[in-house]
């Protein structure tokens, strides 16, 4: 008796780089288009992927850019190189490089589209908020244990003095500076923003009134 032949598989086989190659048809789209023009049909076009394939795999183009974005976009890398100063100087630096990327620059322009949809990437800014929040938030619980910022710490206004600065710098330069560049502003702009926050964090000793 002979085996019977193995039963044939149905359907195509499964395409190895598809994902990748669509992710990076989403950031190339929504950077020409924002969110009023980018659809799955012109994703597709973009990757030369089916449309029978890409709707297998995401129902919409907000469940599509979502995935797309916390695949590719610039999350801070985790930081503990043993002081304050430089923690922050690390943490600007990435921020820096992130931002001049296209997937940083997409995420950008999305945050800008969110404010008219605010439905459209609620899970996508939690998580790239969450990711910087922690950055920032334990980069200030460790210096505040090694005595370097008193208790009570904005871990809010560190975060917004940094990533503000960083971004706005990102932004509106003319030309992207060389490496030793970045690392000159970063420095300064820590520097700047560890005078300002020890001034503004609460005193860890109530002041009394003394009379003369």
């Amino acid at each position: 008796m002979t085996e019977a032949p193995p039963p044939r598989r149905r359907g195509r086989p499964r395409d190895a780089d598809l994902e990748d190659r669509v992710f990076d048809a989403v950031l190339e789209v929504y950077s020409e288009t924002s969110w009023r023009g980018f659809t799955l049909d012109a994703v597709g076009r973009r990757a030369r992927v089916g449309r029978a394939a890409l709707y297998r795999r995401w129902n919409t183009k907000d469940e599509l850019l979502v995935q797309a974005l916390e695949a590719r976009s610039p999350l801070p890398v985790p930081i503990d190189t043993g002081a304050l100063r430089s923690d922050l100087v690390e943490l600007a630096k990435q921020l820096l490089s992130g931002y001049r990327t296209t997937s940083g620059l997409v995420s950008l322009r999305v945050a800008l589209d969110a404010r008219v949809n605010p439905e459209l990437l609620a899970r996508l800014t939690a998580t790239l908020n969450r990711s910087r929040v922690l950055a920032a938030r334990t980069i200030v619980h460790r210096a505040v244990e090694r005595n370097e910022l008193p208790a009570g710490t904005s871990v809010t206004l560190l975060l917004e003095m940094v990533t503000g600065a960083v971004l706005s710098h990102a932004l509106f330069a003319l030309t992207t500076p060389a490496p030793a560049d970045d690392d000159t502003y970063a420095e300064m702009l820590v520097e700047a923003t560890v005078h300002a926050l020890r001034l503004t964090a609460p005193a860890s000793e109530p002041k009394t009134n003394r009379t003369a």
